[in-house]
């Protein structure tokens, strides 16, 4: 597979290439396609979240599990 870069990116490769980052371009660009590939990933679930509905606020999640434990144990007092 042949690939034009930019100057700017393909001295970013053969920095990685030097400093021993990866063995060879194509260990690089397989990692390259991993994280792009992640990134997908995370931007889904990110959508998927939004798409779900409005969020609740952390601290009421906690007050709300706070209280619910707290009956639980003073119904487990009786």
């Amino acid at each position: 597979m042949n690939s034009n870069l930019s100057p700017e990116n393909e001295q970013f490769v053969q920095y990685e290439l030097e400093i021993g980052t990866y063995k060879n371009r194509d260990e690089l660009v397989d990692d390259a396609v991993r994280l792009l590939k992640h990134r997908r990933d995370l931007q889904r679930d990110i959508q998927a979240g939004i798409d779900s509905g409005p969020s609740i606020p952390g601290e009421d999640v906690f007050e709300r599990l706070e209280a619910r434990a707290k009956e639980i144990v003073r119904q487990s007092g009786q």
